[in-house]
């Protein structure tokens, strides 16, 4: 197993991207793919539903209203040393969310994540202001719609070339339960769906505390999450804002 640090300059100065197999239990996997799909039914976001003819694509939000399995995974600890490593002990979460291709999805178009997309160019690599992190609930394979990136792009810091990445993306492919962490500036996109079943993922974004989370109502979750969130859930959640800010001065001795 690689170390974190290994794990962190191949993110920053390397590849841009580690893929990480068998973090996730192969039942938790499961469990959250059938909760996304279920909620994104609900929603009126079924694959054979009008708005997904034309788009192909759902995302299910709002996961930490849907129980305790997702208080676990946003705070997976081998994720969280990767996250911490990169973004500070005290970093938050931007976003979380479950992303759906249903049969027939195609590409949502090569991007950067945010905060890199809502900056002016010229970005820097360092420090990373973003983590993103894909978990896959379900194999990836060469056909359902696996992740599509561009090795070393992140070093360009600049938004994509969609012709470049044409030429240099590759797919990832994997099993369920591996995680897919990557730094904010690399150039992804998903591939196309070719099967007849629904390919899910989870998408997580930790964000340096100091960036406004993509999500603005990422802190607003029911009171039954807050009364049994650990202090890392709280942390993630932007509740302890002004200790960290508290802890920054101190170490300068601004006060």
């Amino acid at each position: 197993m690689r170390s974190v640090n290994e794990i962190t300059e191949e993110i920053l100065g390397g590849q841009g991207f580690a893929v990480l197999p068998g973090l996730m239990d192969p039942a938790d996997a499961d469990a959250a793919r059938a909760s996304a799909i279920a909620e994104a039914s609900a929603a009126g976001f079924a694959g054979n539903s009008a708005r997904n003819d034309k788009i192909k694509h759902g995302t299910a939000r709002a996961l930490l209203h849907q129980g305790e399995l997702f208080e676990r995974l946003v705070q997976h600890r081998r994720i969280i040393q990767i996250a911490e490593a990169l973004l500070g002990d005290d970093m938050t979460l931007s976003s979380y969310s479950c992303r759906i291709m249903w049969p027939g999805a195609t590409e949502m178009g090569v991007h950067v994540d945010y905060p890199y997309w809502a900056m002016p160019e010229p970005f820097a690599i360092r420090p990373a202001l973003m983590l993103q992190v894909i978990w896959m609930l379900q194999d990836f394979t060469e056909t359902n719609g696996a992740t599509l990136v561009a090795p070393r792009s992140q070093l360009l810091a600049r938004r994509p070339d969609p012709k470049r990445f044409k030429r240099e993306a590759i797919k990832l492919t994997g099993a369920a339960g591996t995680a897919i962490v990557a730094h904010g500036l690399l150039w992804h996109d998903t591939s196309p769906n070719l099967t007849d079943e629904p390919r899910v993922s989870l998408l997580i974004n930790y964000g340096n505390k100091v960036i406004r989370p993509l999500d603005s109502r990422i802190g607003v979750v029911p009171p039954e999450v807050l009364a049994r969130a650990t202090p890392k859930l709280r942390q993630l959640l932007g509740l302890e804002f002004g200790q960290a800010l508290g802890r920054d001065l101190k170490r300068q001795r601004l006060y």
